[in-house]
């Protein structure tokens, strides 16, 4: 132990830093040539650990710096005793009888000052008590406020008298500020309470010397105390408005409540449990009002008590009790009547309850109110707890009050990005029902949608009261409090749903869809309308009043035949039938049917013959879609009539199958050119597309569904049907064989597009399957083709593009934006993600997964179905490209580590779901890369993951996220790979560009961070290190030296392709994100 760090005084005045003879000498293990402190086998008396004593202990709790030590007394006989004593030059040579006789001075001195201070007690002095109860003082001149107090509580005295507390208030002078403080007029001391500061979470340090009050968050004193004899006096206390709570406790409100909006919020609790609360510091701050309520006053009469049974238990769930009430006068969700109120002993928690004052709106929400009820009554303390909430006791940690609100109150919902326009309303009016069960949300009734919200985005107009405002009550009517036979929310003739004004009933994926309330209905007794006349009015005749009938109490419930029909009914509109027997019943599919056979017969697809002998016929099965636009409204339903085509044979039913389809990288490109040359972009359609495809092929098929009127015949098919393995073929040679005709011609490195050169300009058109996109300088042209299109095939003018493969294109005085807003929605729905927290980035940091981490899942459906979705959300999103190429690797085996990591995905795209791509139209047409590779990260088979992506300009139109397919032995090895791989996509995109009329007569600039690669890429000369990737190595060099690309060395801090190979902390994410220049596309 380093003896410099011990004050000389300590060491001259403790009696084991002794010296013998001249020598050191340790009063430990008494041995010579060491002190105690030096000691190798001294135990700390505050750790008990060896190796130091208590003064130098690691562990114990520092002094903060700015008040080492403690504040010395400030009576000047005492501090020049003090310091007269211990001021000697020679401490190590004091003889004990010196010693004793300086102690016995140092005492009598203390004694006799003690009494004069204790004489003199002046009226401003305020001293630390440990056993008083709360701060008290006998000066009402020291108050700021004072205030009576409702229930006085009676303090015991030392000598065993009783003295009431009937003021409370706040202190405030230069030395000292306290709030609760009481005003006792018989007291003769002003006492601070030591237990009062410490449930304010304050820590007291007492010394020899004096005390201090710190705040444990902050560390910072505030306050201080002198000790006089052996009390201690107070120097200075400045409490912070609002303390600090301590981390056991639950955190304060940051506003001051009153009292009684704490009784309406915690479900009109007893005025006893809510001072219980308050005196506990779970409410922070509370302003102290009346809390007279007539709710209370007419639920709550008491019976006489019964006497208190024997029974008890110990631990929670070991002895229950339990009660009915019923009938309800509604049913609740789950259709019974019968409410159960259940309470363990241990815990007393209500697993099922009902709260009096919520019975008159029974009648109107069913057993919704119970719920509320039961969260509410769980958070109250019980007296048979000892005041203790059962949430508490059984959780072991105290319950949050910050989350509640009063029930019945006006809240204003957040709506779905697809329930509203960017003109119409973004939040809707409900009223206030209680708090999510298995979602952390409120739950709020919408009347317009008659149902159930559950949402976190709620606002609360707690003193308003739903049922107040004017749009759903009327003064001339009585209101569902008085009557609630009535209806809750009476429709004016504006909101009526036969007004052609009347909004549509918009759903939202995660409401809870409620039979209960039925759409409201004026009242019978309300004025007729005064656009129709008044019908005549019969005269009176005398009958005898009517007997009231008495209705069974019996508890009744729908038939489930009629309960069975109605949801079908419900949900039949908007139910995709998987067979021919749901679909006939719905005269909307029907139609579609019909259509469809029409659309058969008009092309020609099939002659009726009978099956020739040795031949087989494939069967037929009709599939349905519901046809969306780009906001998610019903645009058609569709039925199509699909061969099974996995019945056919190769060699017999078909030959050759591949049929090319458009790029996606083809499309942005596309987009990208428009965007610089201001072209506009039209979009049409293929009706049927498939039956224009000629077969060459002998093709047999079965009568289809519903075609009943040849039973004994057999369709061979003359047109390609859908469904047919030759289908897709078929259709794309009769397409390009018909625009050849009008001048265009194929693309060799994009078969699927189309480019007309002429004097007049460009024309270029990009096919997918029988959606197609044409743009170009050829104005005159484009009007041409499109009547050349009519002509030749039954074709859909869907006007500028808008809605193309599930991408939505809008545009702006920028340029064009690409993004995939809907099919984001949907399959966070499809997820059962809508409401749920959103996260910064795709996967943590430094996420590693592997096969064999977590549990298998026993149904990997699910997981699938969203790991495809992503692949093809990865279109416009380049930021969640590396995540997604991570969790698609275990897609064969997937464990609750990957389905964990996608749902992280999931909820990074709820907050970035209208992220994506923009086309500057203010941007040159120079394309540059950048190439990246994270070298051996794969944890399982450490291969390498290639990262590159390719800027048309200020647009990113190609990118990829993808693992090499060997080991790379060093990091230059990976690198160069990946920079095989981005010369291989850069010599692709050279010519596609060409194609679309973009040349580059300069070399391509690749960004690479690692020069090793790029020295090896300029080098002739193969060792030992570099000839097995000799094939890349000749591929890279040959286009560097025919001047097709140029490497340009870059900082790994500039490196965009980064993100396309491994995780980032969320600061360095947002700065790839946005090197990307990806925009935020609002709906329109």
């Amino acid at each position: 132990m380093d003896t410099t760090k011990l004050p000389q005084t300590v060491i001259a005045a403790h009696p084991s830093f002794s010296s013998r003879n001249g020598s050191k000498y340790c009063k430990n293990c008494y041995q010579q040539g060491h002190l105690l402190f030096e000691c190798p086998t001294v135990q700390c008396r505050y750790c008990h650990k060896i190796g130091h004593i208590v003064y130098n202990c690691p562990t114990r709790p520092p002094k903060p710096s700015h008040s080492r030590t403690l504040p010395w007394p400030d009576n000047p006989s005492v501090v020049a005793a003090t310091t007269e004593s211990f001021s000697a030059p020679s401490l190590s040579y004091v003889s004990v009888s010196e010693l004793r006789s300086l102690v016995f001075s140092i005492v009598k001195h203390i004694l006799s000052t003690s009494g004069k201070v204790s004489s003199a007690v002046s009226g401003n002095t305020w001293y630390f008590d440990s056993a008083c109860c709360n701060h008290m003082s006998p000066d009402s001149q020291l108050f700021s406020s004072v205030i009576p107090t409702t229930h006085a509580p009676l303090i015991q005295t030392a000598n065993g008298s009783y003295i009431s507390a009937n003021h409370t208030g706040s202190v405030s002078t230069p030395t000292l500020s306290l709030s609760d403080t009481y005003l006792i007029p018989n007291l003769t001391l002003n006492l601070i309470s030591v237990g009062q500061l410490c449930e304010l979470g304050y820590d007291l340090w007492f010394g020899s010397s004096g005390c201090r009050v710190q705040d444990p968050q902050t560390n910072q004193v505030l306050g201080t105390g002198r000790r006089v004899g052996r009390m201690f006096e107070l120097t200075s206390l400045h409490l912070p408005s609002t303390p600090t709570p301590p981390p056991s406790q639950v955190a304060h409100t940051a506003s001051v409540f009153p009292l009684s909006l704490w009784h309406l919020r915690l479900g009109h609790v007893s005025v006893q449990k809510l001072r219980s609360l308050v005196s506990s510091g779970f409410l922070g701050q509370v302003k102290h009002d009346s809390v007279d309520c007539v709710s209370c006053q007419l639920a709550k009469q008491p019976a006489l008590s019964f006497t208190n049974s024997d029974s008890s238990s110990h631990a929670s769930f070991d002895l229950i009790h339990s009660d009915i009430w019923g009938p309800s006068p509604t049913a609740t969700e789950h259709l019974s009547k019968m409410v159960g109120l259940n309470a363990n002993t241990a815990t007393f928690l209500t697993l099922l309850g009902l709260s009096s004052f919520l019975l008159h709106v029974l009648n109107v929400f069913g057993g919704k109110p119970l719920f509320t009820a039961v969260y509410t009554i769980n958070r109250l303390p019980s007296s048979a707890l000892q005041n203790v909430t059962p949430f508490e006791r059984l959780c072991g940690t105290p319950a949050s009050y910050s989350s509640l609100r009063v029930f019945g109150c006006a809240c204003f919902v957040l709506l779905q990005p697809h329930e509203h326009s960017k003109l119409e309303p973004r939040s809707r009016l409900c009223c206030f029902l209680g708090y999510g069960i298995e979602h952390k949300g409120y739950r709020c009734w919408d009347p317009i949608s008659q149902c159930l919200r559950i949402s976190r985005h709620v606002v609360f107009w707690e003193h308003t009261m739903f049922n107040s405002l004017s749009k759903f009550t009327t003064c001339s009517t009585p209101s569902f409090f008085t009557n609630p036979s009535l209806p809750l929310f009476p429709i004016s003739p504006a909101d009526s749903p036969t007004s052609p004004l009347a909004p549509p009933l918009a759903v939202d994926p995660v409401l809870d869809q409620t039979p209960d309330l039925p759409l409201a209905a004026p009242p019978a007794d309300s004025p007729a309308s005064p656009q129709e006349p008044a019908p005549p009015v019969d005269p009176v005749t005398d009958q005898p009043p009517l007997l009231p009938l008495r209705r069974s109490d019996r508890v009744r419930a729908p038939p489930a035949h009629l309960r069975d029909y109605s949801c079908f009914s419900a949900v039949l509109s908007l139910h995709e039938p998987h067979t021919y027997r749901e679909a006939c019943i719905n005269p909307l599919w029907q139609q579609a049917m019909t259509e469809e056979l029409q659309a058969l017969e008009k092309t020609h697809t099939w002659d009726l013959v009978d099956l020739p002998h040795g031949k087989s016929a494939i069967g037929c099965k009709w599939v349905y879609k519901i046809k969306t636009k780009s906001d998610g409204s019903i645009e058609r339903y569709k039925a199509r009539l699909v061969a099974k085509g996995y019945a056919q044979e190769y060699g017999i039913d078909y030959e050759e199958t591949f049929a090319p389809v458009a790029r996606i990288t083809s499309v942005r490109s596309l987009l990208a050119i428009a965007a610089v040359h201001q072209w506009p972009l039209f979009q049409m359609d293929v009706k049927n597309a498939f039956l224009n495809g000629d077969l060459t092929e002998e093709v047999y098929m079965q009568a289809p569904p519903g075609y009943s009127d040849y039973p004994d015949k057999v369709c061979l098919l003359r047109r390609a049907l859908y469904g047919l393995k030759q289908a897709p073929r078929a259709w794309f040679a009769k397409f390009s064989s018909i625009v050849h005709q009008f001048g265009f011609s194929s693309s060799s490195h994009d078969t699927a597009l189309f480019i007309r050169r002429s004097d007049k300009g460009m024309i270029l058109l990009l096919l997918y399957v029988d959606d197609m996109i044409i743009t170009g300088d050829d104005h005159s042209g484009i009007s041409d083709f499109k009547l050349f299109l009519h002509q030749q095939f039954e074709m859909k003018d869907l006007g500028h593009l808008s809605y193309f493969l599930g991408l939505e294109v809008s545009s702006d005085s920028t340029g064009y934006y690409l993004s995939q807003a809907k099919y984001a929605s949907d399959l966070l729905s499809r997820a059962g993600l809508t409401d749920t927290k959103v996260v910064s980035t795709p996967l943590e940091m430094n996420a590693r997964l592997t096969p064999l981490d977590g549990t298998p899942l026993s149904d990997a459906t699910l997981y699938r179905q969203l790991v495809g979705s992503l692949v093809y959300l990865t279109v416009t999103r380049p930021d969640i490209a590396h995540a997604v190429h991570l969790v698609s690797q275990f897609l064969s085996a997937p464990h609750s580590t990957h389905y964990a990591a996608v749902l992280h995905i999931l909820r990074y795209i709820k907050g970035t779901m209208f992220h994506g791509l923009h086309f500057s139209a203010h941007s040159t047409l120079d394309l540059c890369a950048y190439s990246d590779a994270d070298w051996a990260g794969d944890p399982t088979d450490r291969r390498s993951t290639t990262g590159f992506c390719f800027f048309l300009g200020d647009s990113l139109i190609s990118w990829r996220s993808k693992k090499q397919h060997i080991v790379s032995r060093s990091s230059t090895e990976a690198e160069y790979r990946a920079l095989a791989d981005t010369t291989s996509e850069l010599l692709a995109l050279r010519w596609l560009l060409e194609d679309m009329g973009v040349t580059h007569s300069s070399p391509t600039v690749i960004h690479c961070d690692n020069r090793s690669a790029i020295q090896i890429a300029h080098n002739d000369v193969f060792h030992e290190r570099t000839k097995h990737i000799e094939i890349d190595c000749h591929l890279v060099r040959h286009h560097l030296s025919a001047g097709i690309l140029h490497l340009l060395p870059v900082s790994s801090s500039d490196q965009t392709a980064d993100i396309f190979t491994k995780t980032f902390p969320p600061g360095r994410f947002r700065d790839l994100v946005s090197k990307l220049k990806m925009a935020s596309v609002k709906p329109p």
